[in-house]
């Protein structure tokens, strides 16, 4: 599980680790209590393409399931500037290429 703090971007690159990434899920944390309820959108950045994975708002959708699977080097971030977002997956390692052809 990796936290985001406001305004912080998290990169990471799959190749250094050798494995994929998957990432599996999002959540809200800990907010200022004065905008509690501020939405918090998700972004993916994978090279000059900026995508949205959601929003989250402690209302009505603090938490989402996602189903990205990476391989290239990306970047994590959100709008929120009020709470912290936690991304949760896991990593795969890439099989060897020789012993699996």
């Amino acid at each position: 599980m990796t936290r985001f703090t406001v305004g912080e971007v998290v990169k990471v690159d799959p190749e250094e680790i050798e494995a994929y990434v998957h990432l599996s899920q999002a959540a809200l944390g800990e907010s200022k209590k004065d905008k509690a309820n501020e939405p918090a959108v998700l972004y993916l950045k994978v090279g000059e393409q900026k995508i949205v994975l959601g929003t989250l708002s402690r209302d009505k959708i603090p938490q989402t399931t996602l189903e990205v699977v990476l391989d290239k080097e990306f970047e994590l971030s959100h709008s929120s500037k009020s709470s912290s977002v936690f991304f949760c997956g896991y990593k795969a390692l890439i099989p060897d290429e020789e012993e699996y052809p």
